[in-house]
């Protein structure tokens, strides 16, 4: 087969370095791969090859991803069906990835492109050009790991010996000759911080602060300009606080080595300030300053061990308080056992009902108690303290409840038929007899071992909009009041209708064509929902009051229900 009569075919020639070192040369490496390809292409001449004029060069770019221009413009073209084989001098001049390589033949392979390395006399578009690509791919891929690796390692060895391996400069410090040395203007300003901090015990307050007095970050010099020399934003601070940089220590996996340069911080004022950070960190993840406290923030998990965290939706002036789970806020259906989002009140009355019933139950609360306490004067200390928490639990605020809850070290498991609470029995006796500090850490153990405490509760999980109602108890007859949220649009429309009803029946408005036109209705809307007059009437006195079942809904109603009033509390479920 001769050029004349062969097909043609569009090669696209592709060439990358990854360096810009040489390529202000009038012959340089990307002109010597180009060379090479087009004398390739030129030999396939009888089979119709021809290199398209338009150039692909990568200068300065790595193999390692594929965001680079000229690859960018290639791919554009595929996608156009412009090029039939992208030609390149090797493999890795593509690619050094093997899963973007995996994608791109895929990409070839979809817009029927082939893909040809003249060193490594391969063609993807036989089956032994794809063996011998994956193989020559997976020892390149392998040799960029190890040369990774061969970078952490001595990243990791250099730290170990306390040097400095680049970076962002911290404030308070200036590099020379690769070591960090202490600037005395700045060190000023990092220690100010760390002992203000320790002063108001709270990033927020230290920033605002700061800022009042005029302090700011780093100046440092970029691109013909000077970034920093701005006020500290929180985040700015939080990592300063934690830099163990300023006791002269390097992190590195997880531990701390000595470094070569010299400490600004004092080690006692650096550790007083992780405490307190890890101390707020802690009450912020329990609501402890939250302006609304959840009581069981931090404290209540599903069967699959997924954390229910406190959240919110308000509407107008009313705020509704839920727990939902973080498996769905991460998009982890598949680790959700059923229970999703709980409203708080529901769930929290659940809780405390179960502490409560143990404190008023003397006999239940001193089989827990009995190894913890011997003396009869404990025993009736314990007994008295436990009956006035009860008394006095409703009287209590958030912020009271939830010490009581830490105090016993108290967690919370539900599911969809059982909810448990546990509690530390230890911490429950020091805290009944006021005895500090309370368990947390159980490490000082005497005699006897400390047990948990378990209560459990039968409960159920019913839908309500997107969320779920916790009910308590295991009758499943039990009826269940409506949602304050279906009440309210249900005793809005009752009394649209009974307006209507009224304005029709006395003549102020003629028709119902006239109600539409006047209050720009729907005229399907109006009739579905003026049929809503003839409930009867303790039913309506029942929706007023907000005192109806889960059953009795707006939509349930708008679908149509028996004029019969006998009927209709049947259907509802109104005695």
């Amino acid at each position: 087969m001769t050029s004349s009569n062969a097909k043609q075919v569009r090669c696209a020639i592709y060439t990358r370095k990854s360096s810009e070192e040489g390529l202000d040369q009038s012959f340089n490496s990307l002109d010597a791969q180009r060379e090479a390809c087009e004398a390739y292409v030129a030999s396939q001449a009888h089979e119709g090859w021809k290199a398209l004029s338009q150039p692909f060069d990568d200068g300065g770019f790595s193999g390692g991803n594929v965001t680079r221009p000229a690859l960018t413009q290639l791919l554009e073209l595929v996608r156009e069906r412009k090029i039939d084989v992208i030609v390149v001098y090797k493999l890795d001049r593509l690619s050094r990835s093997l899963a973007d390589f995996v994608r791109l033949v895929e990409l070839f392979d979809e817009h029927d492109v082939s893909f040809v390395s003249i060193t490594q006399h391969f063609n993807t578009s036989t089956s032994m050009g794809r063996l011998t690509l994956n193989v020559l791919l997976s020892f390149a891929q392998f040799e960029r790991e190890v040369t990774g690796e061969r970078i952490r390692d001595k990243i990791a060895a250099s730290k170990k010996r306390g040097m400095w391996m680049g970076g962002r400069v911290p404030l308070g410090y200036d590099l020379a000759e690769r070591q960090l040395h202490i600037n005395e203007n700045e060190a000023h300003t990092v220690r100010h911080i760390f002992n203000r901090y320790l002063a108001v015990g709270c990033v927020r307050r230290l920033k605002a602060e700061l800022d009042a007095d005029g302090y700011k970050s780093k100046p440092r010099p970029a691109h013909h300009k000077i970034d920093g020399d701005k006020p500290f934003s929180r985040g700015n601070l939080y990592a300063l606080l934690k830099s163990p940089l300023y006791i002269g220590k390097l992190h590195h996996d997880g531990r701390l080595y000595e470094a070569d340069h010299q400490a600004i911080v004092d080690p006692d004022v650096w550790r007083a300030v992780q405490a307190r950070l890890t101390k707020n960190r802690a009450q912020h993840q329990q609501g402890h300053n939250a302006k609304h406290p959840s009581l069981l923030a931090g404290r209540v998990w599903d069967t699959e061990g997924n954390r229910l965290s406190p959240t919110y939706t308000q509407k107008k002036a009313r705020r509704y308080s839920y727990y939902i789970n973080q498996a769905l806020l991460q998009f982890k259906d598949a680790g959700v056992d059923g229970v999703t989002r709980i409203p708080a009140g529901e769930l929290d009355s659940a809780v405390e009902r179960l502490l409560i019933d143990l404190l008023e139950n003397d006999e239940q609360l001193l089989a827990h108690a009995s190894p913890h306490i011997n003396q009869a004067p404990d025993i009736e200390r314990l007994l008295s303290r436990a009956g006035s928490i009860a008394t006095e639990w409703p009287s209590y605020a958030t912020t009271d409840k939830t010490k009581v809850l830490d105090a016993v070290s108290a967690s919370v498991i539900v599911a969809e038929k059982h909810l448990t609470l546990t509690m530390n029995a230890l911490g429950l006796c020091n805290l009944l007899l006021n005895k500090k500090p309370y368990p947390s850490d159980n490490s000082g153990k005497s005699e006897h071992e400390s047990s948990d405490i378990t209560l459990k509760t039968p409960v159920s999980l019913r839908r309500s909009g997107i969320g779920k109602r916790l009910i308590i108890g295991n009758n499943p007859k039990t009826p269940v009041k409506a949602h304050p949220r279906s009440v309210m649009a249900l005793q809005r429309n009752v009394l649209d209708a009974m307006r209507w009803n009224e304005e029709l029946i006395t003549g102020r408005v003629s028709s119902i064509d006239a109600l539409v036109k006047r209050d720009g209705l729907n005229r399907r809307q109006v009739y579905r929902i003026r049929q809503l007059a003839f409930l009867a009437p303790d039913i309506i006195d029942r929706i007023a009051d907000g005192d109806i079942p889960e059953t009795l809904t707006l939509e349930k109603l708008k679908q149509g229900f028996p004029m019969i009033w006998k009927e209709q509390r049947a259907l509802f479920g109104i005695g």
